[in-house]
C-alpha cells in the first residue's frame, strides 16, 4: 500500500515538472502572446461575457465564456478571470504547456529626441504595437500642425524626421489614434564661433553641430556691417571666413535659419624698441609686440625727415614676436626717431646714437690642406679697442690675427683696420675628419662670428705605369681603387684619401723597397687619422692588408727615403659570382682590379667570365713582386695573361703550385657579371718559367750524373 502511495506521488510530480499555472492581465488594447499563440477578446457591455479568440500555427479556437469558463487550444487551457469594465482590463487563468508569456499592446509608438537645437529638433519614432499600421504621422505644438508624414511600418520599424523647433519647445504626435506628449528639455545653438584670430585678416571659424546648412556671416563693427559671406557649412566641419576689413573690436553675426552674434575685441599691438646699435652706418632695431598683432611700417627720422635707406621697412609682428630691422642712415647724426605706424597703432621711439665698432668678414668659408692654412679677412671700422679669439676649433689646429706684417690679439681701431685670420692646420688630422667642415667662430669682443674650414686631403699621387695616364701625369686629391700610385717619400707619408667603397678590400704595398730589402708599414686609417690596421710583412718583402671600412685613408711609414706602389683593389677571398655597378671615373676610364686569393687553388686552373657592354677583360699572376711591379690595368695587355673583349667574354688561367693571388682586370662601364669558377689540375708553362731556377738545379744534377757516368765507363 505504501509502495502505491509512493508510486502515485512520483508520477504527481513527474507531471506537475511539465504543467504550468499563471495568471496574467490583458487589456483589451492588447494581446497576448503564449509560445507561438496569439491571444484576443471583446466583452459584453456588462462585462459578464468574454468573446475570447485564440490564434497559431495549427488554427483558430474562440468561445463566448463566462466567469471561470475555458478554452483549451494547443495544450494550455484559458480560464476566464476577473474583467474590470473600468479599465476593460482582464484576468486570464493558463494552466498546461507553454514556455513564454508576453503581453503586447496592439498599438503603440515610442518617441525620442535625436537631437535638438535651436534650429530644428530631429525625432525617432518606433513602432511597438504588435500589429502593424499605415497611417498618417502628424506632429502639433500649441495645436499648430508642424508636420505631416506617411508612415507604413510593422513592430520594430522606425522613422527619423526633423521639424522646426517651436517656442514652447512642447511637441504632440498623433498616430493610429495614438498621441504621445514630448518636451524638449534643452536645446543648443547649431552653429557656433570655434574661434576669432587676427592678422592681416579676420579669421573666423564656425563650426555646425547638426545636418548640413547654408549661413550667411556678418561682421559688424560700431552698428555697421562691414563685410558679409554667404557659406555652406557641412555637418561636423570647422569652415574658416576670412574678413579683409580687420577691426580690433566687434561682433561676428550669423543667420543659419536662427540668428547668433559672437563679441569680439583684440588687445591693440605695443611696440617697443628692445635693444639698438649702431655700426658704421649700419642702424640695427630690434622690435618686440607686448600687444595684439601689428602690420605696419618701421622708418627712422631725423627732425621730422627720414633718414634711412630703405626709406622703411614692412614689419609683420605677432603678440610676443621680436625681429631685427637694419637701415643704412643718410645723415650722420647723433639722435634717431624711431616712427612706428599701422592703423590701429602709431608711436615714436627717440634714440641717442653712439658710434661703435662695425666688423666685417670679407669671407666666411676656406679650403685648406692638411699641413696647410686657411685665411680669413676682416675689416673692422669705427674707434675703439678689439679684443681677438676664436672658439670651436680642435685643440691640434692652431691660429693668429695678423695686422699688417706683426700678430695681434688685440688692437685699437680709429677709422678701420684690415686684419688676417690664419688658421694652421696640422699634418695629420686630429679632433676633426679630412674632406670634413670644420665650424668654428672668430670672436670680436666676446661676439661670434660664424666661419667654415674645409679640410682637404695633402698626399697626391702619381698613377704608376707606362700607360697614357702616367704620361698625362693625372693626380687628384682623392685616390681610385685599380689604380696602382708611385709613393716616393721619407720617413711617413701624409695620409692619401681613397673612393669610398663598400665591400672587402686588400691594399698592396710592392716595388723598388722590396728589391732593395726595405722594411715598410702600410697603414688603414679613419677619416680622423686613427690607424686602423697596420701590415706586418717582414723587411724586403710585400706588405698588403685585407680590411672591409668604406671610407679610409691609407699611409705608407718607413725609415729614410724610400720608393714603393700602393694599389688598393677589390677582393674576394674564393672564387665565386659578383656583379660590378661600374661607371666612368674622372681618369676617364671604367675601371675594376679583383685580386683573389689563390692560395687553395694551386696547382688548378682558375676560368673567369665577364657579361656587360663592350668589357675589356684580362687576368694577371700577382704573386712575385716583379709582376707586381709590371701590372699595369690600362696599359700594355701583353703582360696578362690573357686578355678578351667583347660583351660576353672569358679566358683561362693556370695557378701555379705556389700562387698567393690573381689579378683580375675589367673595364668598361654599366652592370657587369663576373664568375670566377675553378677548374682542375693543369700545368702549364708560367708554372715552367717561374720554377726556372728548380730546373737549373735538375739540370746540373743530370750534367753530374752524366759526368760520373762517362767516368766509370772510360774506366
Amino acid at each position: 500500500m505504501k509502495v502505491k502511495k509512493f508510486l502515485t506521488f512520483l508520477l504527481l510530480l513527474l507531471f506537475s515538472a511539465s504543467v504550468v499555472a499563471y495568471s496574467v492581465e490583458v487589456g483589451i488594447d492588447e494581446v497576448l502572446i503564449v509560445d507561438g499563440s496569439v491571444v484576443t477578446f471583446d466583452a459584453s457591455p456588462s462585462g459578464s461575457l468574454i468573446y475570447l479568440r485564440v490564434e497559431g500555427p495549427e488554427g483558430v479556437n474562440s468561445s463566448v465564456l463566462g466567469f471561470g469558463g475555458s478554452l483549451y487550444f494547443n495544450g494550455v487551457n484559458y480560464t476566464i478571470g476577473r474583467f474590470d469594465p473600468a479599465t476593460e482590463k482582464l484576468v486570464l487563468h493558463l494552466e498546461g504547456n507553454y514556455s513564454n508569456v508576453e503581453v503586447l499592446r496592439k498599438k503603440d509608438f515610442s518617441v525620442e529626441v535625436v537631437e535638438a537645437f535651436d534650429t530644428y529638433t530631429k525625432l525617432r519614432v518606433r513602432w511597438e504595437g504588435y500589429y502593424g499600421i499605415n497611417d498618417t504621422l502628424r506632429v502639433y505644438s500649441n495645436g499648430i500642425l508642424l508636420k505631416e508624414l506617411s508612415v507604413s511600418m510593422g513592430r520594430g520599424d522606425e522613422v527619423i524626421f526633423t521639424v522646426q523647433t517651436p517656442p514652447s519647445r512642447s511637441l504632440v504626435l498623433s498616430l493610429g489614434g495614438i498621441t504621445k506628449n514630448v518636451l524638449i528639455e534643452k536645446t543648443r545653438p547649431q552653429v557656433e564661433v570655434k574661434r576669432l584670430s587676427r592678422d592681416e585678416k579676420l579669421h573666423a571659424t564656425l563650426l555646425n553641430h547638426g545636418d548640413g546648412v547654408n549661413a550667411t556671416v556678418s561682421l559688424t563693427s560700431g552698428g555697421l556691417t562691414l563685410e558679409k559671406r554667404e557659406v555652406y557649412l557641412p555637418r561636423g566641419e570647422e569652415v574658416e571666413v576670412a574678413f579683409e576689413r580687420n577691426p580690433l573690436q566687434g561682433a561676428i553675426v550669423l543667420n543659419y535659419g536662427a540668428v547668433a552674434q559672437e563679441s569680439f575685441y583684440f588687445e591693440p599691438p605695443v611696440i617697443s624698441v628692445v635693444s639698438y646699435s649702431l655700426e658704421g652706418d649700419a642702424l640695427r632695431l630690434r622690435l618686440k609686440n607686448e600687444g595684439g598683432y601689428f602690420h605696419g611700417k618701421v622708418s627712422p627720422t631725423s627732425n621730422s625727415v627720414v633718414i634711412g635707406s630703405p626709406l622703411s621697412v614692412e614689419l609683420t609682428l605677432r603678440e610676443g614676436e621680436e625681429r631685427e630691422v637694419t637701415f643704412n642712415l643718410t645723415a650722420d647724426v647723433s639722435y634717431v626717431t624711431v616712427l612706428i605706424s599701422s592703423p590701429e597703432f602709431t608711436t615714436s621711439v627717440p634714440l641717442s646714437l653712439e658710434r661703435g665698432l662695425r666688423v666685417e668678414f670679407v669671407n666666411d668659408y676656406s679650403r685648406a690642406y692638411l699641413g696647410g692654412s686657411a685665411v680669413y679677412s676682416i675689416l673692422i671700422t669705427g674707434k675703439g679697442r678689439v679684443e681677438l679669439g676664436t672658439s670651436g676649433l680642435p685643440d691640434s689646429v692652431s691660429y693668429a690675427f695678423y695686422y699688417g706684417q706683426n700678430e695681434v690679439k688685440t688692437l685699437n681701431v680709429d677709422g678701420s683696420a684690415q686684419l688676417t685670420l690664419v688658421v694652421s692646420l696640422p699634418s695629420f688630422p686630429s679632433g676633426f675628419r679630412v674632406e670634413g667642415m670644420v665650424r668654428f667662430n672668430a670672436t670680436v669682443n666676446g661676439e661670434n662670428y660664424p666661419l667654415t674650414l674645409e679640410v682637404a686631403g695633402a698626399g697626391r699621387l702619381p698613377v704608376y705605369g707606362d700607360n697614357w695616364l702616367a704620361k698625362s701625369n693625372f693626380t687628384s686629391e682623392t685616390h681610385y681603387l685599380g689604380l696602382p700610385y708611385h709613393v716616393v717619400w721619407r720617413d711617413v707619408s701624409p695620409p692619401y684619401i681613397f673612393e669610398n667603397a663598400t665591400g672587402e678590400k686588400i691594399a698592396l704595398l710592392y716595388g723598388r723597397y722590396v728589391r732593395q730589402g726595405e722594411d715598410l708599414k702600410l697603414h688603414i686609417l679613419s677619416p680622423y687619422g686613427e690607424i686602423l690596421h697596420t701590415s706586418e710583412a717582414p723587411a724586403g718583402r710585400p706588405d698588403f692588408l685585407v680590411f672591409n671600412e668604406s671610407e679610409f685613408m691609407a699611409m705608407v711609414e718607413g725609415k729614410g727615403f724610400f720608393n714603393s706602389v700602393l694599389l688598393v683593389a677589390r677582393y674576394m677571398d674564393k672564387p665565386g659570382n659578383l656583379t660590378l655597378s661600374m661607371r666612368r671615373k674622372p681618369f676617364g676610364e671604367g675601371l675594376e682590379v679583383i685580386v683573389l686569393n689563390a692560395t687553395a687553388l694551386r696547382g688548378r686552373s682558375l676560368t673567369i667570365r665577364a657579361s656587360g657592354e663592350n668589357l675589356e677583360l684580362r687576368a694577371y699572376h700577382f704573386t712575385l713582386n716583379s709582376e707586381r711591379e709590371d701590372f699595369d690595368p690600362l696599359g700594355d695587355p701583353k703582360k696578362a695573361e690573357f686578355s678578351a673583349k667583347g660583351d660576353t667574354v672569358s679566358g683561362r688561367i693556370a695557378v701555379r703550385s705556389d700562387e698567393d693571388f690573381v689579378a683580375i682586370v675589367v673595364r668598361g662601364t654599366g652592370e657587369v657579371r663576373l664568375s670566377l669558377e675553378a677548374g682542375g689540375t693543369v700545368i702549364g708553362a708560367s708554372e715552367v718559367t717561374t720554377r726556372w731556377a728548380y730546373m737549373a738545379v735538375l739540370g746540373l744534377g743530370f750534367l753530374l750524373l752524366l759526368a760520373l757516368f762517362l767516368e766509370k765507363k772510360l774506366g
